[in-house]
């Protein structure tokens, strides 16, 4: 780290010999058990979250940044963090509440979407085991943006499953003032989640696509304007290329704005619904 940054102590990076014994006791390989941490950020000036796969039982700690000392107890990993290292995750926090999208199981099916830790908003997530929300996503990147958290990650398309394991980027968001549904519809579930497809292509006669994402910034002003830089490369089944693409946050929130797409039954393509079935709120 920068010399005026101090180290982590090691005692708070010790962890139990038993508990990757008892990982490889069940099938794991041994350097799979080991803790690796894959959220680290920043809670507010004084304190940040780490926290780690913990030999496939992720937990969580709170330390101050100024001498890196654990504040409070350890806390419960589960949909904040993966259980794999080879799992994708991100997080953020935002007006007080952990945003974090990983895998919240063993088996790595149930991927999540996640809100926790905040005093007044209550914790919610994605369906579970919905493919028409998340389908097998790999996560790449959150941020904040004016009243939303947005989250950049790539998933296996449900839209054209005639044509195999597709994938496409997408663009997700949820509104921080989301307080869940009602007991009777979405009860502990986000009542405004969102995502649209990240083309990013060369267009002509018949477009070329970069539908794999790899990598997303921050919004970086450019005269003025909220972009974000995206580099995408092809599908592994195509020809090999990469790409870098620009978005500006204005315009996906006005395509957020526009109509949905529906599904009439499982045989049926994917179209546009009529402006009279767009529910209000959105």
């Amino acid at each position: 780290p920068p010399s005026d940054v101090p180290a982590f102590p090691s005692q708070h990076l010790t962890w139990k010999t038993q508990d990757v014994e008892n990982c490889a006791v069940r099938g794991k390989l041994r350097d799979e058990c080991y803790n690796y941490i894959k959220v680290l950020v920043p809670k507010n000036d004084r304190s940040l979250l780490a926290c780690g796969t913990n030999a496939f039982h992720p937990v969580c700690r709170t330390y101050k940044i100024s001498d890196f000392q654990q504040e409070g107890e350890e806390l419960n990993g589960q949909a904040r963090c993966p259980f794999d290292t080879k799992q994708t995750n991100v997080a953020i926090f935002a007006d007080g509440n952990l945003y974090s999208a990983t895998v919240a199981d063993f088996q790595a099916s149930d991927a999540v979407i996640y809100r926790s830790l905040g005093e007044r908003n209550p914790v919610l997530r994605t369906v579970k085991y919905d493919s028409k929300w998340l389908r097998e996503p790999h996560f790449i990147h959150a941020l904040e943006y004016q009243q939303y958290v947005y989250f950049f990650f790539r998933e296996i398309s449900v839209e054209y499953t005639t044509l195999g394991r597709v994938i496409f980027s997408r663009v997700g968001r949820v509104c921080k003032n989301d307080m869940g549904g009602s007991p009777r519809v979405l009860e502990k579930y986000w009542t405004s989640f969102l995502k649209a497809r990240l083309n990013c292509s060369v267009p002509g006669d018949a477009f070329f696509y970069f539908d794999v994402l790899q990598a997303v910034t921050d919004v970086i002003l450019v005269n003025g304007r909220p972009f974000v830089f995206a580099v995408f490369t092809t599908q592994s089944n195509s020809i090999t290329g990469s790409a870098v693409c620009t978005f500006d946050m204005d315009e996906v929130g006005r395509v957020f704005d526009g109509r949905f797409k529906e599904q009439k039954n499982a045989d049926a393509g994917w179209t546009p619904i009529s402006e009279d079935k767009v529910p209000t709120p959105r």
